[in-house]
């Protein structure tokens, strides 16, 4: 395999974002790599769905050569990432039904305080959630987002989720209750917005040419403009 052709690795289990479809990687994130790889005439890139574990771990043996992530400080010891994130996730929404009898209240609300009376549906583990949603708000745990999704929209178990936009959008979708969806931009949740950035294996001889030619993209309008449609397209 040349050096200008280069494998990057996607989890298998994260629709909207990543997913395995017939044996190709399919979502947002294996698009946004396509996109930006197009212009950059010298590489080629092959796409590969694993478990997310095994992602990690073939990036950073130099197995696969990058993929789109956050770029903690444990990755940034076996890759080098983008200056500027690709995409950044947004937790920033209140998720609820149209159905809700508080709908008023969640659609004024100026912080968790205001939601301090109602019920808040959670996935089951979520770190995020645990430290950045008030202890003082009861909960209710899903054991997925598809989970979530039934408890909210038909057991009406709990009064809203904090999900991003196209999560949210996608499992409704998907569960068929994009009529009743209900999504509400806000700004007052810690920690809401996640970047992800474009790593390259620092076992890549080529590692540092690839990554100074994407943050050269990233300055590009034309790509930029492509950028936020397909983002967009996923909203």
């Amino acid at each position: 395999m040349g050096s200008n052709n280069l494998t990057f690795a996607f989890g298998e289990k994260s629709p909207p974002y990543s997913s395995s479809l017939d044996d190709r990687a399919t979502g947002l994130f294996p698009d946004l790599v396509q996109l930006t790889f197009r212009f950059i005439p010298g590489y080629t890139t092959e796409h590969v769905v694993v478990p997310w574990a095994r992602a990690q771990y073939n990036v950073r043996l130099g197995l696969t050569d990058g993929l789109l992530t956050y770029p903690s400080e444990e990755r940034q010891e076996y890759a080098i990432f983008s200056a500027r994130p690709l995409f950044t996730q947004n937790f920033g929404h209140l998720v609820y039904s149209s159905d809700n009898p508080n709908i008023d209240l969640i659609e004024s609300a100026t912080s968790f305080t205001d939601l301090s009376s109602l019920t808040v549906i959670v996935e089951k583990g979520s770190q995020w959630e645990e430290d950045n949603i008030p202890e003082y708000l009861e909960r209710v745990p899903g054991r997925s987002v598809k989970a979530m999704m039934h408890l909210l929209m038909l057991r009406e178990a709990g009064d809203f989720m904090v999900q991003p936009a196209e999560d949210a959008r996608f499992i409704a979708r998907q569960l068929g209750y994009s009529k009743k969806l209900k999504i509400r931009k806000v700004d007052f949740i810690p920690n809401a917005r996640i970047p992800f950035h474009i790593g390259v294996s620092r076992k890549l001889p080529a590692a540092m040419d690839v990554i100074n030619q994407v943050d050269a993209v990233m300055q590009d309008a034309e790509f930029q403009s492509q950028l936020n449609i397909l983002i967009e397209s996923y909203r």
